[in-house]
């Protein structure tokens, strides 16, 4: 509101400085070529209302512009330092993960109708606008995020790690399918995992998933849906997976959504290499374990053991580079036994250095 009282005062001081100007020079008090009443009170006021109403319905126009747009435009895989630059009527939604911005001007909630801060964090699901004569700068702050962009933009890519390279890999192997999400491939890199996704992905990497699909058993489970039936019930029965707990009624209960740890999801992975806990490592020790069998660098026990939360994209990490890792005892690898079984037909090779 002050950007356009102002605009139009300063046309009507135009206005008002050249009809003084164009008086001066072809009339007189006496004899003046335009009434001055008339000036002031008809003139003026409908110029500077004209100007306003001008300014309104650009205004309404982008307003209505990016609102329009919510569903449509690019959307984009980003990782931790990328950086999106948008100019003037450009937007971004973030979707998935965490985002900072900064900018030459203003940037505009317009889900809220408010000015982002300089340096703030992104609302998830807010639609953000560059307003005029603004240059926003974007900054990917989580390892992961999924963002809808509108309007023209660049992008300055980071050297971080690449979980979404990594998952795209996976996929292509057949070793990763994301969910249901509407967006972001469905990968959902920035959300928790959980224990059934944690089987899964392991019995993926054992090569067994297909048999599991078959698989039929007696076992009753307290808290495990339909769907995932067959994998709890193979697992269990093949001993990968205990449950948390029998209740009264001799129902197993498997923990379906709880939390995936990063010792959980490593036991997993050792398992699968063929390290046993009787005599190799310990779940309650699994990563630091996992480190002094030569299966992690230093950088990644540190990175799980740190207290950072771990995400889908830690467990996607995981089970990429454990394609690599050597089987207890063996020459050859957990990739070279997947090929073997006819689990997959090569590894998707990705340049993401490890940690």
């Amino acid at each position: 509101m002050k950007r356009r009282n102002a605009v139009a005062l300063l046309l009507a001081g135009t206005l008002l400085t050249g009809v003084a100007a164009m008086a001066a020079d072809a009339g007189s008090a006496g004899d003046p070529l335009i009434a001055l009443n008339w000036l002031k009170n008809t003139f003026i006021p409908k110029t500077v209302t004209a100007a306003e109403e001008r300014i309104d319905a650009r205004t309404q126009e982008m307003y209505q512009s990016a609102r329009s747009a919510q569903s449509g435009g690019t959307e984009l895989r980003v990782k931790r330092g990328d950086v999106l630059r948008l100019e003037t009527g450009s937007g971004l939604i973030a979707l998935a993960g965490s985002l900072s911005g900064t900018s030459t001007g203003v940037i505009v909630d317009v889900t809220e109708g408010t000015q982002l801060a300089s340096g703030g964090t992104l609302a998830v699901n807010h639609r953000y606008l560059a307003a005029e004569e603004t240059t926003a700068a974007f900054s990917v702050t989580s390892d992961t995020a999924v963002v809808r962009l509108t309007g023209s933009y660049t992008m300055s890519p980071s050297g971080e790690t690449d979980y979404n390279a990594l998952a795209d890999a996976l996929k292509s192997m057949g070793l990763f399918r994301g969910s249901d999400a509407g967006y972001g491939s469905g990968y959902d890199l920035e959300k928790a995992p959980t224990r059934i996704q944690g089987l899964i992905m392991f019995l993926r990497l054992m090569g067994e998933e297909q048999a599991a699909l078959q698989y039929s058993s007696i076992v009753t489970f307290a808290d495990v849906p339909d769907w995932a039936l067959p994998y709890v019930a193979y697992a269990y029965d093949k001993g990968y997976t205990k449950g948390n707990a029998v209740d009264e009624q001799w129902r197993v209960w498997f923990g379906t959504d709880s939390p995936l740890a990063p010792n959980d999801y490593m036991t997993f992975l050792l398992r699968a290499l063929g390290y046993s806990e009787s005599s190799d490592f310990s779940w309650l020790t699994a990563v630091a374990d996992a480190k002094n069998l030569g299966v992690l660098t230093a950088g990644e026990e540190s990175l799980l053991s740190n207290g950072t939360p771990f995400l889908r994209s830690h467990v996607v990490y995981l089970s990429y580079f454990s394609l690599s890792a050597h089987l207890k005892g063996e020459s050859t690898t957990l990739l070279d036994r997947l090929i073997s079984s006819g689990t997959v037909s090569a590894l998707v090779s990705v340049a993401v250095d490890r940690l």
